[in-house]
C-alpha cells in the first residue's frame, strides 16, 4: 500500500479497537466509504506541493508551521475525542515515537527542497520507491529473502528511477539534487514506517500523529527562518492550509479510510496520489514530463502497483 499519502503518518493497525456492529452489517457500505475517504484524502495528497511552493518559503520555514499548526489543531481533536484521558506510555514508546517524528519531519523537509529542484510530479513518483526501501531494509535489518518477483518489481522500480533522473541529460545539478532529495525524503518515511509499525495496537493513531506534530515544532523552531515570515495574504494561507487542510483534515479521512477499506483498495487507490501531482505540475504550472521521464515514472509506478497488489509480496523469508 503507498504510504498514508506520502506526506502523513501511517497509523498502524487497529486491533485496539472493538468491531464496529454497523461494519459488519453493511461491510460494502463501509468499504464504499472507505475508498471514496481514500480517494478524497490522496488527492488532497497530491496538491501539497502546489501549497508549498505558493507559500513562497523556505522548506524549514515549512515544516515548521505546518507542524505547528498541525499539532495545535490534532491535539485538540484528540482531546475533543477524549484520546487523551488516561493516556500512559512506556519509555519504548516514547523512543519510538521521537525517531518516528524526526524521520517524518525530516522527511517534509528534503520533500519540500525537491519540489522546488524538480517539480511536484517528478519528486511524487520518485518519492513512490518507498516500499522498495522498506524492503530492502527488511532484507538488511531482519535478513528476509524477498521472492523473485519481489526482486523483480525491485529492479524495474530502480531501473525506472534511474530512467528519471537522466544522469546524463542536460538539466543540471539541480534537477539530480532534486531527485536525490526525493529519494532522501523517501528513505526517512521508510523509516518513520518501521517505527510507527512498532506501535501498532498500543497507541491510537491520532495521538502518534499529534505527538509527530508537537515533536516537530519542537525540533524545527530551532531552524526556522523568522527573518523570513509569510506576508502576502497567498503566502498566509497557503500556509494555514497545509497545516490544517493537508495535516489534521486529510489525517482523519486516511484514519476512516484505513478503518474501512480493503488493504488492496487502499493500494490500488493510494496511486490517485501521483496522478494528481502530475496533473498540478500540468494545470499549475505548465510542466509537461519528457518522454523519458514518462517512462522512468510508469516503470516506478507500475513495479510499485504490482508490489502493493500483493505481486511479489508475497514469501518473505527468514535467511539461514
Amino acid at each position: 500500500m503507498t504510504e498514508a499519502s506520502r506526506s502523513a503518518p501511517m497509523p498502524p493497525s487497529r486491533p485496539d479497537l472493538p468491531s464496529d456492529p454497523a461494519t459488519l452489517r453493511h461491510p460494502q457500505a463501509d468499504e464504499r466509504l472507505g475508498r471514496l475517504l481514500m480517494i478524497a484524502a490522496m488527492v488532497i495528497s497530491g496538491t501539497i506541493g502546489y501549497f508549498v511552493l505558493m507559500s513562497g518559503q523556505p522548506a524549514l520555514n515549512v515544516v515548521f508551521f505546518r507542524c505547528l499548526i498541525g499539532a495545535a489543531s490534532l491535539c485538540a481533536w484528540c482531546a475533543y475525542r477524549g484520546y487523551w484521558r488516561g493516556l500512559r506510555m512506556a519509555r519504548w514508546q516514547v523512543v519510538n515515537v521521537t525517531l518516528g517524528a524526526i524521520t517524518l519531519v525530516s522527511n517534509w523537509y528534503f520533500l519540500f527542497t525537491a519540489y522546488r529542484l524538480t517539480s511536484v510530479g517528478i519528486t511524487t513518483v520518485v518519492y513512490n520507491v518507498q516500499p522498495f526501501l522498506l524492503v530492502l531494509a527488511s532484507i538488511v535489518v531482519t535478513r528476509e529473502r524477498p521472492s523473485l518477483a519481489t526482486l523483480g518489481c525491485l529492479g524495474v522500480a530502480f531501473a525506472g528511477l534511474v530512467i528519471l533522473a537522466e544522469p546524463g541529460g542536460a538539466h543540471g545539478a539541480g534537477y539530480l539534487m532534486g531527485v536525490a532529495s526525493a529519494l532522501a525524503a523517501a528513505t526517512l518515511y521508510a523509516a518513520t514506517t518501521l517505527f510507527t509499525k512498532k506501535l501498532a495496537g498500543t497507541l491510537r493513531p491520532e495521538i502518534i500523529a499529534a505527538l509527530h506534530m508537537v515533536i516537530g515544532a519542537v525540533v524545527f523552531v530551532w531552524m526556522a527562518d523568522f527573518h523570513h515570515l509569510p506576508s502576502a495574504p497567498r503566502e498566509i494561507g497557503a500556509i494555514v492550509t497545509l497545516g490544517l487542510f493537508h495535516t489534521t483534515f486529510m489525517y482523519l479521512l486516511l484514519y476512516g479510510a484505513f478503518q474501512k477499506a480493503s488493504t488492496s483498495s487502499l493500494a490500488v487507490f493510494g496511486f490517485v496520489y501521483p496522478v494528481v501531482a502530475v496533473a498540478v505540475d500540468f494545470l499549475a504550472f505548465g510542466i509537461v514530463l519528457h518522454p523519458t521521464q514518462w517512462l522512468g515514472g510508469v516503470m516506478i509506478l507500475l513495479a510499485a502497483g504490482g508490489y502493493a497488489r500483493g505481486f511479489g509480496s508475497a514469501t518473505l523469508r527468514k535467511a539461514g
